[in-house]
């Protein structure tokens, strides 16, 4: 049986947090930041800068 991945990102427009959630094979890891005001533009900005290591613009964004 093959697990499905999953990479996402909740972003909570009213509460200003967000939610990154990866669970691919060996690995898990689920964070939450809270970030206020401008929360959904800091979201992007951090989709937008590809480090190499965590590349955010290969998960699914959900906007809340």
């Amino acid at each position: 049986m093959t697990r499905n991945e999953i990479k996402i990102i909740v972003v909570d427009t009213n509460g200003g947090f967000y939610k990154i959630t990866t669970d691919v094979a060996g690995y898990y890891s689920n964070s939450s930041h809270y970030v206020g005001d401008n929360v959904l533009e800091n979201v992007l900005s951090r989709i937008k800068v590809n480090d190499g290591v965590n590349d955010l613009s290969k998960y699914e964004l959900v906007i809340k």
